[in-house]
């Protein structure tokens, strides 16, 4: 009773903080769009003083520390997804120490739900670099055509742009509204693209900035870029089709014993109570983690190197 006591405080006082972090985060969100419509008003004044450069960076250190991974995984950037990941953890870790019965199973869970939370970001984030991946081949392949005809770097890419998806569409939407604000074309789509550590945008701004600075045939550099992607993209493809069994099979093996291990757990915790409250219960604990961490380590490092 008291420990069904205790769970049921902690999970309130979960909630509590997640309500109010909640609607402190949607009080900064629309501080933040009132600021953003300020700024876009005074660069749109035709007798403004002088451009902004510093708003782009600006904006770009105000960003949370978690802001990154949601942009590259695909998710909406603030506080909202990383206090519900947090909360959900949190409370299923405590629901299954009231199951389980035994503090040893606290740690345990929060680990293994801190390894589902970065499999399932990881999933996403590599699902996301590989449409943004497929998609810049055509969208280079539309500003050489642009340029090919007289237009400059900076129209072609405006042009470009307007006709892209997303998800290459957010990034090309915030690199333009980084240049109304006063930043150079490069060094716009070098901000906007920082947190999607993608090398291929990195490139992209170098050849931009080379082009409207030092000249040249900026076009001709384009059209190689966009024809050495998509041949770098099928032969990944290529890759992927052979060592998929491989990988499939690493990952099984990697994951069905934790697997079985916390459904055995959580629906008979009377199998596993010698595990969780000896001594001798918890070395063999310990040495199966040390060799599950080992084997996975092997596996991921055999998956890799393929």
């Amino acid at each position: 009773m008291i420990q069904a006591l205790a769970l049921l405080s902690l999970v309130l006082l979960a909630l509590a903080a997640a309500i109010e972090l909640w609607w402190g985060s949607a009080a900064r969100e629309q501080q933040r769009k009132s600021l953003a419509h300020v700024e876009q008003s005074l660069v749109g004044m035709p007798q403004a003083a002088s451009p902004m450069p510093a708003a782009g960076p600006a904006r770009v250190h105000d960003m949370l520390p978690t802001d990154g991974v949601c942009l590259r995984a695909g998710l909406p950037a603030g506080v909202r997804v990383p206090l519900l990941v947090v909360v959900t953890g949190v409370v299923l870790s405590l629901l299954g120490w009231w199951r389980i019965g035994s503090a040893w199973a606290l740690p345990l869970l929060l680990g293994l739900y801190a390894a589902i939370v970065w499999l399932w970001l990881r999933a996403r984030i590599e699902k996301q670099q590989k449409q943004i991946l497929r998609q810049l081949p055509d969208f280079l392949d539309g500003m050489v055509r642009l340029s090919s005809i007289g237009n400059s770097l900076p129209m072609a890419f405006q042009v470009t742009a307007a006709t892209v998806q997303m998800p290459l569409r957010a990034i090309l939407d915030r690199t333009m509204q980084l240049v109304r604000t006063g930043n150079d074309l490069d060094r716009a789509l070098q901000i906007a693209s920082r947190p999607y550590r993608l090398q291929s945008l990195e490139l992209l701004h170098v050849v931009l900035g080379t082009g409207m600075r030092m000249g040249g045939r900026a076009d001709q550099i384009l059209q190689r870029m966009s024809d050495f992607m998509r041949d770098l993209d099928h032969a990944q493809q290529e890759l992927r089709a052979i060592t998929s069994e491989i990988r499939m099979s690493a990952w099984v093996l990697g994951l069905l014993p934790v697997i079985v291990a916390t459904f055995m757990t959580l629906v008979n915790p009377a199998f596993f109570t010698p595990m969780f409250h000896q001594a001798l219960g918890h070395k063999i604990l310990l040495i199966a983690l040390a060799l599950e961490l080992l084997g996975g380590f092997l596996l991921y490092r055999l998956a890799k190197s393929l």
